[in-house]
């Protein structure tokens, strides 16, 4: 016997059904939108650390020829003259 409620829950039932499919899309676009997130963060993050890896090879190497550059300097340049004591006034004036 079909009253005036089975229909209104047979339509109840396939807007949930379509609402759950509908749902169940959501959650698997997502989780993709998630996954290439993380994989672009994680890209980044090996970008950054490259990066920051050659930076501080490079500012390395820069220590190192200025370090060896001064210490070519150093060997070219003449050595100082000894300089000469002033002699001291025995007594001074006053």
């Amino acid at each position: 016997m079909e009253n005036r409620f089975s229909k209104s829950a047979e339509t109840r039932r396939n807007v949930e059904r379509r609402l759950e499919g509908r749902l169940a899309k959501a959650d698997a676009r997502s989780k993709d939108v998630m996954d290439f997130q993380r994989r672009r963060q994680e890209a980044e993050e090996a970008k950054l650390l490259r990066l920051k890896t050659l930076r501080l090879a490079k500012e390395e190497t820069e220590r190192v020829e200025a370090a060896d550059a001064a210490a070519k300097a150093a060997e070219l340049a003449p050595a100082p003259r000894p300089r000469s004591k002033k002699k001291a006034d025995p007594l001074p004036s006053a």
